[in-house]
């Protein structure tokens, strides 16, 4: 009886181990190459290089040293949409002042997003979130009848405020293509880390159109998602700028 009773709790306290040892679903490790505090005030030098962010992720969004047009990383590779709107494979000796990424697996489910504009396309998503307090990378695949996406030109130091350079920006407006939305949201509570709320980037499906979206307007489309429950944060070296500076507007960040 007493041996039947300790193989019981040996059994229990088995299944207790691998419960506590298991991984947890939906989750991701977010990989962040300084601030958008830093990038706002200015601070285009390059930070963190593509081969160290090849390391923590394969899906995600940034910029390149100098503020040296539109990032947009998927499916493993990282790609540079410049300010003549071309895109180009990135060297993994080339830096970033600023990047997000994540290994992408698609955990979560957010549906179809068919018809949707992209103020429309943010307001469901976030109705769909589990948890609006933390981070999210999402990845939106299908038709687009319209996007305008953006890229901004290489800066020369001494380095204007990113409100200052984005006004040269030059814009990509498209019709009925085919592509992928690479994005993350930022809970309100982390300003200084990342933009609040949404944050897009575009590529096409034959990698040779994208940037930063301003607006779209989807077809068929389908959402997939990962919760971020660890982060990483590669400060800028050194002190940010003690100077006021304009804010970009809400989206254009």
């Amino acid at each position: 009886m007493r041996r039947c009773a300790l193989l019981a709790r040996a059994a229990v306290l088995a299944v207790a181990l691998v419960v506590v040892a298991a991984p947890r679903p939906f989750a991701a490790a977010l990989y962040q190459a300084a601030t958008i505090e830093a990038l706002t005030l200015g601070v285009y030098d390059g930070r963190v290089s593509f081969a160290e962010l090849a390391r923590h992720g394969d899906f995600g969004l940034g910029t390149l040293a100098g503020l040296d047009g539109e990032m947009v990383a998927l499916d493993g590779v990282f790609h540079q949409v410049r300010h003549d709107g071309t895109v180009h494979r990135i060297a993994p000796a080339a830096e970033t002042p600023f990047a997000q990424v994540v290994f992408f697996k698609g955990s979560l489910d957010f549906g179809r997003v068919d018809g949707l504009s992209l103020p429309e396309l943010t307001r469901v998503l976030a109705s769909r979130l589990p948890d609006s307090s933390r981070f999210y990378a999402v990845r939106v695949d299908g038709a687009f009848a319209s996007l305008t996406a953006r890229s901004v030109a290489a800066q020369k130091a001494p380095w204007p405020p990113l409100a200052t350079a984005i006004e040269g920006q030059a814009l990509f407006p498209m019709e009925h293509v085919q592509g992928t939305l690479v994005g993350f949201y930022t809970p309100p509570g982390a300003p200084a880390l990342s933009p609040p709320g949404w944050h897009f980037h575009f590529l096409t499906n034959d990698r040779t159109r994208g940037g930063h979206v301003l607006a779209a307007r989807l077809g068929p489309a389908k959402a997939r998602g990962e919760a971020v429950d660890a982060m990483t944060v590669v400060f800028p070296e050194k002190p940010l700028p003690r100077r006021a500076a304009p804010k970009p507007a809400a989206g254009t960040e």
